[in-house]
Parts: structure tokens; C-alpha cells; sequence
């Protein structure tokens, strides 16, 4: 089959459904390769584009599989229920970004499952794909189909579908498995040589098998080449951020925590391999808002003078940096200052349970005295709103209802600082392989009675309660803890059209009800009862390296309210994962890393004002006006161009714009401008630019002239705009004869004729456009909207799958172009 052109082949599809951008790749920094003698992987996160994309392990993994010889690695998201339609109506399968190949043309389908709510996805993206659902349907010219990720480490519920799982940190043997494994077909060796090889590998779980799993740990993160995500996604994501994993692990422990255990022994990174990372987030992605990611960043050695030692660096390109997961007891208020000197990032406590017993459970405590001291120094910071986080039905509770506990804890902190509360409630999920996987689990309706008491326990206070649903919960417990029987549930559920069920305004609690309803066995039951320390669970085959011993310990533990000591180099509660090779890593720094400044940001009474045209075609086609002005912000920061900033609470490049382009119209002549401090010789500014601009976008012009403190105040863009000259050409044969006289006609009735022009030239013989209708638009004597107008007039799709529209110029109120404006405007 063709490779799909989304631009090009469905253009009038994309034109309709939401976030088209999600479909058509071209972000700065993918790769776009083809050789057919190797190894075609395609990498899915099972969810929306903005969700995959704002995975770290997505981008990474982009990278470093496309790195290993003989082996090309593209991307494939799950479709938004719109364009899975749009794509099913025409009978066209799914694709990957990069070359648009049908997935089921790949070698190898890997999921990077990070939550067991996308289970449905994955059967979206394998049947949209032409690759059979059921593994036991795939015969040896189908891609086989693997996963891995913290959501897997009990594959039962996933058994019927997938052909494997990898089990551990990607980054260790599996590279090496994968390299081999191009080999294999370099050579010849087809479906079931690769999948046998990959079943070699004592971190890979085959439905069939019957060996024991272990984990695999990568014992690089602290010592390997830094870690660069080199892919820049063109419009906002969920996280839009750069992000550096300082810390893999956590030395606390909690006993509800899977990812703890997913990823022991904690390791850390120095402070040197750090800065080279945000660097390169920074220079070479063009990021402004970095967050040191880990478990438990506040446990990192040395975190506020790493924090002190980012801002110092960063401070002239108004970069800030934000810490997520910090507890209570590892907060400082030297670290709260430090965190807010450039742009306040989010105030988070999770809390988890209020009673200091119920904590010391769960290995955690989170002093209330201490919580209110540090909100206290952060309101005279200029923070006003702060987030906590509680867990509903944990077991350290004994079946205690934690309501008014909760409400007494909230109560006391608001009234001691008078700061806005807003409050996260979840229910308690018993996860594989931590200590808390034999408890019991809050039935639906129990857990949303709690919730709607708490929520009415707050009326009339300036305390906000939002949750996270009951149903959901209770549908991720199904999954977490289930066997076999729960991958009959996942596959009707799916027929009936579940889809996309981690999001509230896709889940459909009603059919998954009916499933869960017309099982065989009792799911509410088998799900939420309390298991034996000592029964067989559906995972035991698989060991993360924690001994079961360990587990079966810190759970009765928990109940007595005894805690264990932080993870050390040396400890003496022995868990089973440290080794000679396995062990924990602390940062240890030789030396004080500094950046000399050149000066302490933009001069007061200097700068420079840039106008430039662009083009948008292609790809960039489909990005929204608010995704362009990121992406051109980005595009500066790796050019090198230092710019002006507003000033406040979030400052913002001083970057302006002639007039917003509707989306799914290309231009060749668009105008923006930017103030910078950094004086830039136009050919250079045009050149560096374009090297760092995703595909379709390319700056075509340039002006440049200084602007000096008191200077003449040049008008903005937008208030010089006074109309635009559009083209409207065929993309296809069989147009409208007559479309020239429709559009005048349709004018004449709605008052613009006159303030529109519509002229018909002959279009290049070489494109292949014929003949094209030129539409000169004066905005001073309407409000006219092109696009609006024609899909009045036309059926949209019929419209936009023959005819295209291309902007040719904008240009002043005096019908001067913006450079003949600009020139004059020297101050």
C-alpha cells in the first residue's frame, strides 16, 4: 500500500476534526527515514498526541531506538474518536507520523503503556491499523506486538493482545536485544525468528512461557551519555515543558507507591550531567520552563543549591524551573524562594492521609505544622494558591471513614494561613508488587459517598474539592489486579466503543457497566476483596526484585503503624534489589559549575526590532495561530536570538504578529516582528532561523532597526494590517466551472462586493493547478472572513478536497507592504 500524505491526502479531513496537528508529524527534530532491509518499529504511547508527547520516555526512546543500526523507529498515537471515524468511513488505516505507513507494513508495534486505562486504545490502534486484535489471529506477515511500561508489570489482563512484554527500564539489555533482532532480519529471518529472540531475554514475559521475569535495571542513568529528547512538539501538550529526570527511584519508600518499586534502587545524576541536559533543552529545544522530574524531587542531594546554581545560569533567557513531587519533610524555604525567583510554578502537597498514625502506614509523614509554616512564608512570596492531594480507603485506615479527618486537617490549615486550598481526592488503588497489593479496595459507590460528603463538608469556605472518579478507580483496579478473564472485559468494552477511558469526557461508565455486569464471574468482588499474603497472584511469575518476603513484611508493617527507614548506600532492611551491580546512587559534586554572563539581561534603553515575512505550508498548515506563536518562541531560543520579555507574573517574549492565519490555510507572505537584545545581521537571523523551524515554516525576509528608550513608540502590527490578497486554486480535477461566479454572486448578497475582489488567473502548468481566483480583501471597509464565507457557501469537505487557499500577502491600511512601514519607522 501507498504511504499516506496526510497533507496531501486528507486534507479536507483534517481540516474538520479537532487538533488536526496531532496527525501530520513534522516537528522539529523527527526523522524521517526509509530503508526497507530495516527494522520498521513503531513506538505508541496508547493515548492523544498531546498526552504521548508530553511523555518523557516517548521522546527518548525516539531517539535512542533510531539510533541503533539497521533500525528505523516512527510514531503512532491513538486517534481522537473523530478522525478514527473520518479514517474508518474512507477505509484508510492508521499511520505513523513520520512516513505515513500503514502500521500494519511495520515489523514490530511497541507500547509504552504508562496506565492501565488505555488498555481499549490499544485495540484501537491495532485494528485502525489492519494488525489483528487477537495475537492468536496473527499470522507471519504481522508486525509483532510488544509493550512495556509501569502499567505492565502485570500482563495477564493484556494476554489475548499482545505477543510480549518487557518488563523493566528500557534503556538496559533491550537496545542491545533490539540491534540484534535488525540483524535477524538483515539476514532474512522473518516473524517468528525475532519473536523467539526476543523471548531469550530474562526481562521478557511471553503469554506462552512459563519462566520466571526479572526486571531489568539500566545502571547508566547515572554514569551514560546525557539524556536528550530531541523531539519538539508543535503545538501544547498536557506537560509542555522540557523535563529532567535528576533522580530514577525514591529513598522513601511509600508502601502504596508502584513506580517506587518499579524503579529501586534510587539513583541520582550530578550536577554536570544535569546542566548538560537543560542546555540542551534549552538551547537546542528551546524551552523556557524545565522541571527536574523524580519521584521525590526533594530528596535529591543537594536540591537547593542545584536549584540556586539553574536560576543563576538561566536568569537572562527567562528560563524557570519547577520541582513536582516535593514532600512536605524534605521542603525548605530556602528551596521555596529559590523555585519562585523567576515564574511561580504550582504549590503541591500530597498529603495522601491526615492522621500522622495513618502516615507513618504508609511510610510517610507530612507534618501539618510544617505544612502550615511553609505556606505561610510562600503567601508572603506572592503565593495565594496551594494543592493538596488525598487518598480515600488506604488500608493503614483499617476501614476507618478518613472524611473528617480530612476536613479537620483542611480546616485547621486554611484558618492558620488564609491561603486558597484546592483539593485533589483520589481513591486508593492496589497496586502489583508493592507492599499494599493484597489490601482491600473501596467499592464505587462507597468511595464517591466519602467524596460527596468531603465536598459538601467545605461548602462556604475558600477551600475547592475536585476528584478523581470513583468508576475510573475502580475500572484501573480491575485491570491492575486482574487475570486473564479481565481481557474478555477489555475486548467487549471496546466493541461497544470504549475509547480514550482515562478521560472523563470520553469514558463510557454505562457500557462498561453493562460488561462488567454481564461477566461470568463477580468483578466488583474478585477486584476489591482483601487477598492472603500467601495465595498465588496473577503476576508472581514476575519479580521487580523486591522479594516477596520484603513485601509480606512492610505489610504488616503498616498496619502497626511502624515505618521503615529511607533507602541508604547502606541500609539494613534489605528489600532484595541492591547487588554488586544494583545499587544506590548518590550526587556527589567535585566542583561549583558557573556560567559567565555577559550582562544581567536586556538593557533598559537599547534594543532591536525585527520584522520578518515567513511562509506556512505543508504540515504547518494545520497549526492553530496560538501553537505558531510557540513554536516561533521556541524557534528564537534555539536560534541563539535573545529577546525582549514583558514583564510580571509570566513574562512573555514581545512578539507580535500582522494578522492570524485561519488554520487549514497556507500562506506565503505571513508578517510577524520581535524585539530582541541581541543585535542580529539579517541574513544570519534569516539562515539560523530556518534551521530551527519545523517543517512548512520558513523565513523568507527580514528588517532589522534599533529602538532607544524614549524613543517614538512604533504602532503594532495588527493596528497597521488593512487587508490581504488570498489565492484559491484546485488541488484536484473536476472542480467548479463556475466558482468565480458563485463567489461574486454570494458577495454581492451579503454586502461585500466591493470590499472583495475576485479576479482568475492561470495557475503554474508545472504544479498542476490551473486555473486559480485571486480574492483581494480590504479590511478597512469589512470584517470579512474568508473561510467562514466559503464554507457557508460550499459543503466544507466537498470544498477543501478540491480547492486549496494560500494567503499571498498582508499589507498595510495604506496598501503599503509592512517593510515599506517598517523602514520608515527608525527611531
Amino acid at each position: 500500500m501507498n504511504h499516506i500524505i496526510p497533507e496531501q491526502d486528507l486534507h479536507s479531513v483534517l481540516y474538520q476534526v479537532k487538533n488536526p496537528v496531532r496527525y501530520v508529524g513534522g516537528e522539529f527534530g523527527s526523522i524521517s527515514k526509509r530503508n526497507s532491509q530495516s527494522l520498521q518499529f513503531v513506538l505508541s504511547f496508547p493515548d492523544l498526541y498531546e498526552i504521548g508527547m508530553s511523555n518523557t520516555a516517548i521522546k527518548l526512546l525516539y531517539r535512542d531506538i533510531n539510533e541503533i543500526p539497521g533500525i528505523n523507529c516512527e510514531r503512532v498515537f491513538a486517534p481522537a474518536p473523530d478522525f478514527e471515524e473520518a479514517l474508518r468511513m474512507r477505509s484508510l488505516p492508521l499511520y505513523t507520523l513520520e512516513t505515513g505507513i500503514p502500521l500494519s507494513e511495520c515489523d514490530i508495534l511497541g507500547f509504552s503503556i504508562g496506565y492501565e486505562l488505555s488498555a481499549t486504545n490499544i485495540l484501537t490502534i491495532l485494528d485502525l491499523g489492519e494488525i489483528p486484535v487477537f495475537r492468536k489471529d496473527r499470522s507471519g506477515n504481522d508486525p509483532i506486538v510488544i509493550a512495556g511500561g509501569p502499567a505492565v508489570t502485570n500482563p495477564l489482563p493484556f494476554s489475548d493482545f499482545l505477543d510480549g512484554v518487557f518488563i523493566g527500564e528500557i534503556e538496559g539489555d533491550f537496545y542491545q536485544v533490539l540491534q540484534k533482532a535488525a540483524e535477524i532480519k538483515k539476514g532474512g529471518g522473518g516473524r517468528k525468528d525475532i519473536l523467539n529472540h526476543l523471548s531469550t531475554s530474562t526481562a521478557f514475559w511471553t503469554p506462552e512461557g512459563d519462566n520466571r521475569v526479572k526486571r531489568d535495571l539500566w545502571n547508566g542513568f547515572h554514569l551514560g551519555k546525557s539524556q536528550r529528547p530531541i523531539l519538539v512538539p508543535s503545538f501544547k501538550t498536557v506537560q509542555d515543558h522540557g523535563v529532567v529526570e535528576i533522580m530514577r527511584g525514591c529513598p522513601t519508600g511509600c508502601r502504596f507507591c508502584h513506580a517506587g518499586m518499579f524503579y529501586r534502587p534510587y539513583r541520582q545524576k550530578g550536577f554536570a550531567q544535569i546542566i548538560e541536559e537543560v542546555d540542551f533543552l534549552v538551547y537546542n529545544c528551546g524551552y523556557r520552563e524545565i522541571t527536574l522530574s523524580s519521584l521525590s524531587t526533594g530528596d535529591y542531594q543537594n536540591v537547593d543549591k542545584l536549584v540556586r546554581l539553574l536560576n543563576h545560569r538561566y536568569s537572562e533567557e527567562g528560563v524557570s524551573f519547577s520541582l513536582p513531587s516535593l514532600r512536605v519533610d524534605s521542603f525548605t524555604l530556602p528551596l521555596l524562594a529559590e523555585v519562585s525567583r523567576v515564574r511561580k510554578s504550582g504549590l503541591t502537597f500530597a498529603v495522601e492521609t491526615p492522621r500522622s498514625s495513618w502516615q507513618r502506614g504508609i511510610n510517610k509523614e507530612v507534618s501539618i505544622e510544617q505544612t502550615i509554616e511553609i505556606l505561610r512564608e510562600a503567601k508572603t512570596m506572592g503565593w495565594r494558591v496551594a494543592k493538596f492531594y488525598f487518598m480515600l480507603g488506604l488500608p493503614v485506615s483499617k476501614g476507618e471513614d478518613e472524611v473528617d479527618y480530612i476536613l479537620d486537617f483542611l480546616f485547621e490549615t486554611w484558618r492558620k494561613t488564609k491561603i486558597q486550598l484546592n483539593v485533589n481526592i483520589g481513591t486508593f488503588i492496589p497496586k502489583p508488587h508493592t507492599p499494599f497489593q493484597w489490601a482491600e479496595q473501596l467499592t464505587e459507590q462507597v468511595s464517591l459517598d466519602r467524596i460527596m460528603r468531603l465536598k459538601s463538608g467545605v461548602k462556604g469556605k475558600p477551600i475547592k474539592v475536585g476528584y478523581h472518579g470513583p468508576f475510573s478507580s475502580y475500572l484501573e483496579g480491575v485491570i491492575s489486579r486482574g487475570d486473564e478473564r479481565v481481557g474478555k472485559l477489555i475486548y467487549n468494552a471496546w466493541r461497544r466503543g470504549a475509547r480514550l477511558d482515562a478521560w472523563d469526557d470520553y469514558l463510557k461508565r454505562d457500557d462498561w457497566k453493562e460488561v462488567l455486569a454481564s461477566a461470568s464471574w463477580d468483578v466488583e468482588k474478585e477486584t476489591c476483596r482483601e487477598r492472603n499474603t500467601e495465595e498465588k497472584l496473577p503476576w508472581d511469575r514476575i519479580t521487580l526484585g523486591v522479594t516477596r518476603t520484603f513485601l509480606q513484611r512492610e505489610y504488616k508493617r503498616s498496619l502497626s503503624s511502624e515505618m521503615t527507614p529511607h533507602c541508604l548506600p547502606e541500609c539494613n532492611h534489605h528489600c532484595g534489589v541492591c547487588s554488586s551491580e544494583n545499587r544506590v546512587v548518590e550526587s556527589v559534586e567535585k566542583d561549583t559549575i558557573e556560567k559567565e554572563t555577559a550582562g544581567k539581561g536586556d538593557s533598559p534603553d537599547r534594543w532591536w526590532r525585527i520584522l520578518f515575512a515567513f511562509e506556512k505550508k505543508g504540515k504547518a498548515v494545520y497549526l492553530s495561530h496560538i501553537s505558531l506563536m510557540g513554536v516561533i518562541e521556541r524557534s528564537l531560543l534555539r536560534a541563539g536570538v535573545k529577546v525582549r520579555y514583558s514583564k510580571g507574573f509570566n513574562p512573555k517574549p514581545k512578539l507580535e504578529f500582522a494578522q492570524p492565519l485561519s488554520l487549514g490555510i497556507g500562506s506565503i507572505g505571513e508578517v510577524a516582528a520581535i524585539e530582541i537584545i541581541n543585535f542580529q545581521e539579517v541574513k544570519i537571523f534569516i539562515s539560523r532561523m530556518n534551521e530551527n523551524l519545523p517543517s512548512g515554516l520558513k523565513i523568507t525576509r527580514a528588517a532589522i532597526n534599533e529602538r532607544t528608550a524614549g524613543g517614538r513608540k512604533p504602532k503594532s502590527l495588527m493596528a497597521l494590517y488593512g487587508g490581504a490578497i488570498y489565492q484559491v486554486f484546485p488541488s484536484r480535477e473536476n472542480g467548479e466551472t463556475d466558482l468565480k461566479e458563485k463567489i461574486e454572486k454570494a458577495l454581492k448578497e451579503q454586502d461585500y462586493f466591493g470590499s472583495v475582489k475576485v479576479t482568475e488567473e492561470t495557475g503554474s502548468e508545472e504544479a498542476g493547478e490551473g486555473r486559480g481566483l485571486i480574492l483581494t480583501v480590504d479590511s478597512t471597509q469589512t470584517n470579512f472572513h474568508l473561510l467562514k464565507f466559503l464554507d457557508a457557501l460550499f459543503d466544507p469537505e466537498w470544498f477543501h478536497s478540491r480547492y486549496r487557499i494560500e494567503r499571498l500577502m498582508v499589507h498595510t491600511r495604506t496598501g503599503e507592504s509592512y517593510f515599506e512601514d517598517f523602514a520608515s519607522s527608525q527611531n
